[in-house]
């Protein structure tokens, strides 16, 4: 995992040292999440609620800022539901995406890799919580996301988001394939407005 960490850290250092020296925009994020899981045994699962905050920035590659590499560090709730609701699995991250982001207007297009890293979570049967070591999972994964929206000359954007993960969700390859995916309406401010 710290080799990983490293290698991402790396291509993300390298990516935003070719950016033009013009000063990041700096801004935080927030929204809500609708997740679930895909995969095997997937089906007979619910999508459950949860919400995602944090920094975004964005390092222009284009001197009219039509693109820019946009790096974001996320605390994400994900997980699922059964149908009859009497149990939950509730899984919190650390999402780091490295987005391509065009800005088309006040359109905007982005996508790009991300990795998680697991930071908690429990699973709930019948509103009690029965295991709080969530082991089982993997303490880090790869996935993608790609969204678009709108933004304002004031700095304000919002946007629609989907990522999902490629990285299997358990750690065990005998129990299921089941991975994590999440549709997001994110609401974004960047300090000093858009350039």
């Amino acid at each position: 995992m710290k080799k990983t960490l490293i290698l991402f850290l790396l291509a993300l250092t390298t990516i935003t040292a070719q950016a033009q020296m013009q000063a990041p925009a700096l801004g935080i994020r927030a929204g809500a999440n609708y997740s679930g899981f895909s995969g095997d045994n997937a089906d007979n699962l619910d999508r459950m609620f949860g919400f995602h905050a944090g920094i975004t920035s964005q390092f222009y590659l284009t001197s009219d800022n039509f693109f820019a590499i946009q790096p974001e560090l996320l605390f994400s709730t994900k997980g699922a539901e059964s149908k009859d609701d009497n149990t939950k699995w509730k899984i919190s991250y650390l999402d780091v995406p490295v987005l391509a982001r065009v800005n088309a207007g006040p359109l905007y297009f982005e996508g790009g890799p991300q990795a998680s890293f697991r930071v908690g979570g429990d699973i709930e049967v019948g509103g009690n919580n029965v295991v709080d070591d969530l082991d089982m999972f993997k303490r880090t994964s790869f996935g993608y996301a790609a969204g678009i929206g709108l933004a304002t000359p004031l700095g304000v954007s919002v946007g629609v988001r989907y990522n999902g993960d490629i990285s299997k969700l358990y750690d065990d390859d005998s129990v299921s394939d089941a991975r994590n995916n999440v549709f997001m309406l994110t609401l974004a401010y960047m300090f000093g407005g858009s350039r």
